[in-house]
Parts: structure tokens; C-alpha cells; sequence
């Protein structure tokens, strides 16, 4: 029987709600620009140029999780 210790998950719950705390946000304000009043040309626009940074900002996220998982595996092979 194998009685090494097994390595924790290293993903903090902090990350998992800034994540959807950061996917909350950009549905709301995809909502909110798709009701309220304006022209259809112009809101399209704005959920375009929104949905866009937003997608930036969760792929910056998911690298830094990548790099803090890499280290975490390269700390327990060592």
C-alpha cells in the first residue's frame, strides 16, 4: 500500500469566485447594454468592445493560474 501523502489541490476558492464574480459581471453587462434603450448599431458596438476586454481580462486570469499550478506541481516533484 502506497502511504505517500497525495498533493493537495492547489487552487484557492479565492481565484474560483473571482472568476465568477468576473463571468457575473460580464453577463449583467451584456444584459444591461441588450435592454436598455439606444440604437441597435450602438449597443452592439459597446457589447462588442465590452465582451472583448472582458475575454482579455479572463485570459490573463487563466495564465496566472496556469503559471501558479505549474509551480505548485514543479515544488511537490521536488
Amino acid at each position: 500500500m502506497d502511504t505517500r501523502e497525495q498533493p493537495q489541490e492547489t487552487r484557492s476558492p479565492r481565484s474560483g469566485f473571482g472568476l465568477g464574480l468576473l463571468v457575473g459581471a460580464v453577463v449583467g453587462a451584456a444584459v444591461a447594454l441588450l435592454f436598455a434603450p439606444g440604437p441597435g448599431r450602438e449597443t452592439r458596438r459597446q457589447l462588442r468592445r465590452r465582451l472583448a476586454a472582458a475575454s482579455e481580462r479572463v485570459g490573463e486570469e487563466f495564465e496566472e493560474l496556469d503559471g501558479r499550478v505549474r509551480r505548485e506541481i514543479r515544488r511537490h516533484r521536488s
